[in-house]
């Protein structure tokens, strides 16, 4: 009886420092069964560049392809804020991977409440059903809103994951994320 891998290999697991790019998506790809994708590499610091290498259309590719994940970690989220992925990427994710319970990707939050605003005013899916994520790692990613951004953010977080109620980081818990998250739960 022969066996197909990629047909029957649920979890992967990429070494230390693989960099998140599209050549690691497509070699990703072909394995439509996995339920968990791991890969780790260091997180970045502002001496570093980050690894993390994909757009939303990566993602959405990703999360289209791969319905079935359940855990999916591209990477430590680094401080440094310089990725192509934006909070459409985690939209893509929770309508597509309707059982993921554990999140880590990277994603640009420099213009998060304009990018919040907008996926509210344009109700982007509303009528699809999304995962039931109930805390989103964070790792170091900063962010900055002024404080009558805070309930758009956190709208449009709900908005994205109905479920969460919390953020996770590397250090404990993220003075900036802490305001977000009291308002997802108010």
């Amino acid at each position: 009886m022969k066996t197909d891998v990629k047909e029957t290999l649920k979890l992967l697991h990429c070494p230390e420092n693989t960099p998140v790019d599209p050549r690691l998506l497509s070699s990703i790809l072909s394995f439509r069964n996995l339920v968990a994708l791991y890969v780790g590499n260091d997180y970045c610091d502002t001496d570093d560049i980050c690894t993390f290498d994909l757009t939303d259309n990566d993602v959405g590719n990703l999360a289209v392809t791969l319905p079935s994940l359940m855990s999916l970690r591209l990477g430590e989220v680094c401080a440094l804020n310089s990725c192509r992925t934006t909070i459409a990427s985690l939209l893509s994710i929770s309508t597509h991977c309707l059982g993921l319970t554990l999140l880590e990707i990277h994603f640009n939050t420099q213009s998060i409440a304009g990018d919040m605003r907008r996926l509210l005013d344009e109700g982007s899916g509303r009528d699809k059903p999304r995962c039931e994520l109930e805390s989103l790692l964070v790792g170091c990613l900063p962010l900055r809103v002024g404080v009558g951004d805070v309930g758009i953010v956190a709208m449009g977080f709900a908005d994205i994951f109905p479920c969460l109620k919390d953020f996770s980081s590397y250090d404990d818990y993220r003075e900036d994320w802490k305001d977000v998250a009291f308002k997802l739960r108010d």
